[in-house]
């Protein structure tokens, strides 16, 4: 039977790693479970834990505790209603904390927020090299016109996400399928009661990306061979390949109006591209409101499809935040319109009804097995299993 100690130092390997197979490996007698849900009590709880199941302990080292508690004869049960116990205190902290900012939120303008991309650091380096200020008046000029109106939106938009965040971890804590976790567990936001077993899984709430998009416009299919569950059709054309052919096409035809070339469209190209395109006639109009009805059909609306983009975050996730983790997504998406749904992560009324109605009917069915092969990084390249479940909420 694996020690406490080779648990640990195994578990902490999986940082950038491989938590699904962690827990694979000692899925047997529920090993991993009893750890995990172990290595997610803080010191205090241990403590309380370990006294009312009358184990002795001395010294308040975290991994000490938890060590006298993975040794003990405290079980998976006395665990989860030892946690259970503290859920009411856990949300009472949290409405407290959350009490009225939905209103808050609702008065934001996000549609304003703008530089949300952006960190104050390269906003204040954009303002202090600027040498182009030559006279003081210049500068109170460039500080009170630009920076400190973008450094505002920044916060603005900083506040807006992180309080969204926060409301909507506290749906999740409410839910009686969802076991909480006592303290930060990297990889692991919480457990869900999936029939009789306890799974851990991570909480993502993200906009469904325009890679996304890019690559499902040239569609995507089930795999007959390899270990992807999903490949890729390279021949066909993104939207953005379309939406650029079409304008190079007109700006042949159009060389009178002295068009701009496509490399001076910088930034979100696919958005201010087809907003300048739907603006020169009335057939241009008609092809970019076509390309945006057909663009609703790429946004997931079945368990089916929903797994395909689970697939997508897996396969194209950064190597630097890699990790192979269980995950529960909370998709945010415009159905006909070329920018990302990041700005829908307020509306926490309707995301709650999506949330919920995810997890009342949660079971081993609906929890997708995603399959994917990796290759962004040499070191981390290879093929990988792991479970999701996902919702979306889409405008």
């Amino acid at each position: 039977m694996a020690t406490f100690d080779s648990l640990f130092n195994e578990y902490a390997n999986t940082k950038n790693g491989d938590v699904f197979a962690f827990c694979q490996k000692y899925k047997e007698n529920s090993v991993a479970t009893r750890f995990l849900l172990i290595r997610s009590f803080d010191s205090e709880n241990l403590k309380k834990l370990l006294t009312k199941h009358s184990v002795s302990f001395s010294g308040g080292k975290e991994k000490d505790l938890m060590k006298i508690a993975y040794n003990s004869n405290i079980s998976i049960d006395d665990l989860l209603n030892y946690i259970e116990a503290k859920r009411l205190e856990l949300i009472a902290e949290r409405e407290k904390e959350v009490s009225g900012l939905e209103a808050v939120l609702q008065q934001i303008p996000v549609v304003g927020c703008g530089v949300r991309n952006d960190n104050v650091d390269t906003i204040v380096q954009s303002f202090t090299r600027n040498k182009e200020i030559k006279t003081y008046d210049e500068l109170e000029e460039s500080l009170n016109s630009d920076i400190l109106s973008r450094v505002r939106q920044y916060c603005l938009w900083s506040y807006y996400n992180q309080t969204s965040n926060d409301i909507i971890e506290l749906i999740f804590l409410k839910h009686k399928n969802v076991i909480p976790t006592l303290r930060k567990i990297y990889n692991i936001d919480f457990f869900l009661r999936v029939g009789n077993e306890i799974v851990p899984f991570d909480l993502k709430i993200t906009h469904v990306s325009d890679e996304y998009f890019e690559l499902a416009s040239k569609g995507i299919t089930a795999s007959v061979s390899g270990h992807d569950n999903f490949t890729i059709n390279k021949e066909n054309a993104s939207e953005l390949e379309t939406i650029k052919a079409y304008y190079k096409a007109y700006k042949k035809d159009h060389k009178s109006l002295k068009l701009p070339n496509i490399s001076e469209f910088k930034t979100d190209t696919k958005a201010t591209l087809s907003d300048y395109i739907i603006k020169l006639d009335s057939a241009s109009e008609q092809f970019i409101l076509e390309l945006q009805q057909a663009h609703e059909a790429y946004v997931p609306t079945t368990p089916d499809t929903l797994k395909i983009l689970e697939w997508w975050n897996y396969k194209y996730q950064g190597e630097r935040l890699f990790c192979n983790n269980n995950r529960l997504f909370v998709f945010l998406a415009y159905k006909t319109k070329f920018i990302d749904g990041r700005d829908l992560k307020g509306n926490t009324v309707e995301i709650e009804r999506k949330i919920n109605a995810l997890l009342d009917n949660v079971s081993s069915a609906s929890i997708h097995t995603i399959q994917y092969h990796y290759e962004k990084d040499p070191k981390l390249e290879g093929d990988y299993t792991v479970y999701s479940l996902s919702t979306i909420y889409s405008e």
